[in-house]
């Protein structure tokens, strides 16, 4: 176990020192988060950032923003969270009444089932840049925007991948039952999840306080935590663009289509050739090749 430690610790290091000798990518390389895509989400240990991408679910982000600013989400809670795969949050299930829960009736009134979108036509509006290998589920991976995708070009189809990070509506058996609750991947979801949800974000910012959420026992009706007061709360849910503008956060991502992303595919390839006694193909997966972020130096 020692030398496996050590060994990784060799390679991690390998991997900076690579990352260091590169040049660094120009301004162009980066694009601002449009804070009208852009989520925070309070938690007691830290505040997630979520950047939407309404391109592949524009009612799915619609219905969250409007969610967001009637303040819904405001003191409900993380209530099913299963190790190595998903967080849910909003009302939680196996509630009473909606008399005792009012925002489940408010729910119910306001919010009403969507139809659901598991993907999107493929278009001149957005830009697909592949990934430069073979995927186990998809005809085709790359990312649009900073997003991990697949598309079956026989089917003219693209939907967003459920890797780490992935912010997604959950619904009920039937596809059109979507309305109000959320869950980000924490974990390695089953890519079988792809087109079958309606995933619409990813969490650029704030992951590691994700990972301190209460778990739920995955064996008790499917990780629903059953104690209601070991619950995290969601203390608060904002948009960017409702905060004053000397206020928000400045993010920045990495243009999935320029030179310097393709710079930081090749690294990932092999990112420690000395390191190797027996040298790993030069192939990725999707869910391996997160798009980098940095916070701006300046502020809006």
């Amino acid at each position: 176990m020692k030398r496996l430690s050590l060994g990784i610790a060799v390679l991690c290091l390998a991997l900076a020192a690579r990352a260091a000798d590169t040049p660094e990518p120009p301004p162009e390389a980066w694009r601002d988060v449009d804070p009208n895509n852009f989520v925070l989400i309070d938690t007691k240990y830290g505040e997630v950032a979520v950047e939407l991408a309404p391109q592949f679910a524009p009612k799915h982000a619609e219905r969250l923003r409007a969610l967001i600013r009637a303040h819904f989400y405001d003191g409900l809670s993380f209530y099913r969270v299963v190790d190595g795969f998903v967080a849910q949050g909003g009302i939680g299930e196996g509630t009473a009444s909606t008399k005792d829960h009012p925002k489940e009736a408010a729910g119910l009134a306001q919010w009403p089932p969507l139809k659901a979108e598991f993907g999107r036509p493929i278009g001149n509006d957005v830009t697909f840049t592949p990934l430069g290998n073979a995927d186990l589920f998809a005809p085709e991976v790359g990312h649009v925007n900073g997003f991990p995708v697949g598309r079956d070009p026989k089917t003219q189809t693209m939907w967003m991948i459920h890797c780490p990070a992935t912010f997604a509506f959950a619904r009920d058996n039937d596809p059109d039952t979507a309305s109000t609750e959320f869950y980000i991947v924490i974990g390695e979801a089953p890519r079988r999840l792809d087109r079958n949800l309606s995933a619409f974000g990813r969490v650029i910012d704030g992951m590691q306080y994700l990972q301190k959420l209460e778990r739920g026992d995955p064996k008790v009706e499917n990780g629903v935590i059953q104690d209601v007061g070991k619950r995290d709360p969601i203390v608060r849910m904002r948009l960017a663009s409702d905060l004053p503008a000397k206020e928000r956060p400045h993010f920045q991502v990495m243009r999935t289509e320029s030179a310097s992303f393709a710079k930081e595919k090749e690294l990932r390839k092999n990112p420690a050739p000395e390191f190797y006694v027996h040298t790993p193909p030069p192939v990725l997966d999707i869910c391996a090749m997160p798009v980098p972020v940095r916070i701006a130096s300046d502020r809006h």
